[in-house]
C-alpha cells in the first residue's frame, strides 16, 4: 500500500497559478503458486484507489492529467 499526500504547488513562476492539494493511494498484492511443475507469481495493482482528479506539474505552466483509477495484473512464470 501507497500513500502520498501533496501540498498545494505553486505552478508559475509568477505566483499566481497552483496546483490544489491531494492524496493518492495505491494498494497491491501478490500470490505465488505452480503453474504446471513451474513457478508462478501473480501480482494485482490498483491505483488511485479513490479515483482523485487533478495534474501534475511537467514545468512552469506544463501540466499532465493524473491517471484515473487503473487496475494492473501480471503474471510471471519461471522456466
Amino acid at each position: 500500500m501507497t500513500v502520498s499526500d501533496s501540498g498545494a504547488i505553486t505552478a508559475t513562476v509568477d505566483n499566481r497559478v497552483a496546483i490544489p492539494p491531494r492524496t493518492l493511494v495505491d494498494v497491491g498484492g501478490r500470490y505465488r503458486f505452480k503453474l504446471g511443475d513451474n513457478p508462478a507469481t501473480l501480482r494485482l495493482a490498483l491505483s488511485n484507489v479513490f479515483d482523485a482528479y487533478g495534474f501534475d506539474l511537467r514545468g512552469a505552466g506544463a501540466y499532465d492529467i493524473i491517471p484515473g483509477r487503473v487496475v494492473s495484473a501480471y503474471l510471471s512464470v519461471d522456466f
